[in-house]
This record gives C-alpha cells, sequence and structure tokens, in this order.
C-alpha cells in the first residue's frame, strides 16, 4: 500500500496540522511490504507445523491442513449423471449434474430450512433434508441401471477421516442443533433416508467435501489451469492441490495404496492466527473487533478482512478519527457508536461511487445519521477509510494465495472464488490481483468468480470417485 502521506485525499486535507494527525491515525491500516513479507514467512512456518510428523508439533498450530482425500482434478472423459448437496446455512441446494465428456449440464434447486430446523436435534434437520431430496428425485427423470452416486457438500468445520466420512466439531453461522459435533454428516444423512423408507431412486453417498473443495472442482470443470478454490464471503477459507511429496506428515499419517502424486487439502485457515503468530500485523481495530465479537479470541485470520468484519473495522476506524476530533468536528450519532451497525454492505456501497460522485457514501452518512454534520472533507474522509481498510483486507487474503501459488508451482493457475464480498467489492479482485503478480511473477493467475459452486462441486466430486472405480 503506498504511503498514506502520498494519498490523493490525504493531501487534499488544507490544515497540515489535521493532516499530519489523520496520517497517524490511520497508519496501523497500512499493509506494507514488510507486513507482506512476515506474513508469507509465518504462513510458512505454521503449514511446515501443521505438515509435522511430531504430533506435538501440529498442536502448535491452528492451520488444520486437512487431507481431504480427493486424489486427483477432472481430466475431460467424466460420463454419467451424479447429485450433490450442499447444507451451508439457511438454505441448502440439491444438484443434478450430466456429464458427456467431460461437458456438463447442470440443474440446480434450492430449498429453504426454517428456523425451526436449525435449533433442534440434528435428526429433525436431516429428515427434512431426505425429504427434499426424495421429492428432487421424484421431480426428474432418471435413466439409471445403478444407484445414483451423491456428493455432499458440507460446510461445518469437520475431521475427515476418509473421501466419504467425517466427524463435526461444531456448528457455525446461523445452525445451533442441539446435537451433532461428534457426528458423521455422511452418516446423519444415511440414517435420515433410512427413516423416510429409501428414495424413489437410489442413491450411493461416495464423498463429503468442503465448500472450499467444491468450489476448486467447480472451477476446474470450467478452467483446467484450476488449482485453488477460495470463499471470500461473510467467513473465509480455501482448498489447493499440493503435491503430496510436500507433507511430511503423509505416511505417518494418511498413507494409502494410491499412485497419484496430488492431493486437495483443505487449508481451514480462518483460525490462522489464534495462537498468535499475527500479532504483528493486527491493529487496535483488530483487537476492539475481536474482543467483541460472537467468538473471541479465535477466527483470528478471516477476522482481518472477511465480509462479516470488514464493515465494523471501517466503523472502529471511524470512531477514532471521531474521538480525535478528526470527522464530523468531533461529533456523532448512536447509530454510527452502536457495534456491527456499519456492515460491509455499506462498505461495499461506498467504494462502488466513481470519483466525483459520492451518492452511495451520502446515502450511507444519512443512514448512519451523520449527514448533517458532515462536510465535503469528511465524506472524503469515510471514502478513504473504507478504501484503505478494503485494500488491507485485499492484501492480507492474497498474499495468503501467495503462499499457495508458491506451493502450487505452476506457470498458469486460475483461483476459483465464490463468496459475497468478492462478488460485489467493486474493488477486491484488483488489490488482490495486483498483490499476486507482485509477489508471484512466476506463475500467471487468474482470479475468476464461480458463483454457487459448491453444491456443483459435490456432484462433480462424486464423478471422480465413480470414474476410480
Amino acid at each position: 500500500m503506498e504511503p498514506l502521506a502520498s494519498r490523493k485525499r490525504i493531501q487534499s486535507i488544507k490544515d497540515d496540522d489535521k493532516r499530519a494527525k489523520v496520517i497517524e491515525c490511520l497508519q496501523p491500516i497500512i499493509f506494507d511490504e514488510n507486513h507482506v513479507k512476515q506474513m508469507l514467512t509465518t504462513f510458512e512456518e505454521q503449514i511446515k507445523l501443521a505438515n509435522s510428523i511430531d504430533e506435538n508439533d501440529r498442536k502448535k498450530t491452528d492451520l488444520f491442513w486437512e487431507n481431504t482425500f480427493v486424489r486427483r482434478l477432472l481430466d475431460g472423459s467424466e460420463n454419467g449423471t451424479y447429485l450433490g448437496m450442499d447444507l451451508g446455512g439457511t438454505n441448502f441446494r440439491v444438484v443434478r449434474v450430466d456429464m458427456i465428456n467431460g461437458k456438463d449440464t447442470t440443474k440446480t434447486k434450492y430449498y429453504n430450512l426454517e428456523k425451526s430446523l436449525l435449533t433442534g436435534p440434528s435428526s429433525v434437520m436431516f429428515d427434512y433434508i431426505a425429504k427434499c431430496l426424495a421429492s428432487f428425485l421424484k421431480e426428474d427423470e432418471f435413466i439409471q441401471n445403478q444407484s445414483l452416486p451423491l456428493g455432499f457438500t458440507f460446510s461445518f468445520p469437520s475431521q475427515q477421516k476418509s473421501l466419504k466420512h467425517s466427524i463435526l466439531s461444531t456448528w457455525t453461522k446461523s445452525i445451533t442443533c442441539t446435537d451433532g459435533p461428534g457426528l458423521d454428516s455422511v452418516v446423519l444423512l444415511e440414517e435420515a433416508i433410512q427413516r423416510l423408507g429409501g428414495l424413489p431412486i437410489p442413491i450411493d453417498v461416495v464423498a463429503r467435501i468442503s465448500d472450499t473443495t467444491g468450489t476448486l472442482l467447480a472451477g476446474n470443470l470450467v478452467d483446467k489451469n484450476c488449482r485453488i478454490g477460495l470463499i471470500l464471503g461473510t467467513g473465509s477459507n480455501a482448498a489447493f492441490v499440493e503435491y503430496v511429496k510436500n507433507i511430511e506428515k503423509w505416511d505417518t499419517c494418511y498413507k494409502d495404496d494410491d499412485t497419484s502424486e496430488l492431493v486437495v487439502i483443505n487449508c481451514e485457515f480462518g483460525a490462522f492466527g489464534d495462537n498468535g503468530c499475527l500479532d504483528f500485523m493486527k491493529t487496535e481495530f483488530d483487537h476492539e473487533l475481536d474482543v467483541h465479537s460472537n467468538h473471541p479470541h479465535s477466527y483470528t485470520f478471516e477476522k482481518l478482512y472477511a465480509g462479516h468484519y470488514l464493515g465494523e473495522l471501517v466503523r472502529l476506524a471511524l470512531v477514532k478519527m471521531v474521538k480525535a476530533r478528526l470527522l464530523f468536528n468531533g461529533q456523532s450519532s448512536d447509530k454510527l457508536m452502536t457495534r456491527w451497525s456499519f456492515t460491509t454492505t455499506h462498505v461495499t456501497s461506498i467504494e462502488s461511487d466513481s470519483n466525483d460522485d459520492h451518492t452511495n457514501t451520502i446515502k450511507v452518512l444519512k443512514e448512519m445519521e451523520v449527514y448533517n454534520i458532515c462536510s465535503e472533507e469528511d465524506i472524503s474522509m469515510v471514502r478513504e477509510i473504507c478504501e484503505l481498510m478494503s485494500q488491507r483486507g485485499a492484501y492480507i487474503v492474497a498474499t495468503a494465495m501467495v503462499t499457495l501459488l508458491n506451493h502450487i508451482n505452476l506457470p498458469e493457475v486460475t483461483i476459483a472464488i465464490d463468496g459475497s464480498l468478492y462478488e460485489h467489492h467493486p474493488k477486491y479482485h484488483q488489490h488482490m490481483a495486483d498483490l499476486i503478480a507482485k509477489w508471484r511473477p512466476e506463475t500467471k493467475t487468474t482470479l475468476k468468480l464461480v458463483k454457487d459452486g459448491s453444491g456443483q462441486g459435490g456432484a462433480l466430486v462424486a464423478a471422480i470417485e465413480r470414474k476410480g472405480h
């Protein structure tokens, strides 16, 4: 990021003393080259711990670095009909993918989960999911001599035991079922199907994957250079294609008879830094946000940039400026002073304004009930803070992508990205592309939006698995 003193909006502050104070106030947001270098080093150190043969070393890091047991990508010779199911929050979807020589026809149906299903026993929620799957199978025509293979995209922290089996660690997002942690999501689904008396067409649940793995496979379908799947929405995580030889613990923890040199790794890097290794780049805003978040002292990495947090980080910077009498002449509103009132949607809206048009910014300032106390200079500063915090966030996640690209080490790599933050923020893409081009020039990197790819990815992993047998 360029020095604050050379940024156009900062330079336009007329009063020299005020300009100096603004620079001092906002300096912590700057994510500079030293931060990038230190984060690259730190990430590698944590990966080394996660991959260690020594279990005590593995316990020193909060990176899970999970084996997905997905050992190959699509090769263009896939044929047949495959199903995917994607459960990730208040709705879930069932996906049908028909493959002819690697080309797909995809049909998706969305189902809403009532709030009562999200808070009771997990069996009640899975009974409903099984009924929806039965309904989907009744509505469609299938030419099938054998059971339909299904891949289950289950986007909750889990310990993967095999391609099919995993143990749920905790519910997140809006699901707070009374049980589930310690149970196997595929077994829960199969038991629900059994209680239903079976399905109109028999299915074979062959895999459980995360949304990042699903996004990676959906990206690989449209672009054979795709080697990374990134979720950049409310939360964040990534999966990437790693070489088995880079995983020191492989023979100790995972050794199998598969001859593939590759494996998809689910990074689960949302908690990267929970052990304090990223404290060097945390600002006062990050510390305050963490204390007042739903899960203090956890999910350190995604709290630095993900969609659930970006708006609050901006609000905290605005409040600091108000208290220093550098914004709104030291005045504020109850709305602006309320935690979590300023959302990432507000940031995205402000960032969508063109250079000389402040329409969206003014609309947000009115909503925050501060427009009547703001000057032209204040409007400019609000836009500057949104831009600085957004750029910082994009640079942080892009630095993580550079680390993955260093491992992949190919001349061309596509990163498939899904999530509301990446999709709707007008500048995140370019900020990320700029940093990756500078710090990993050896790889021609393409960032590609793959919307709702995780459900399709479930069907695709079923196609890969069925072809391998």
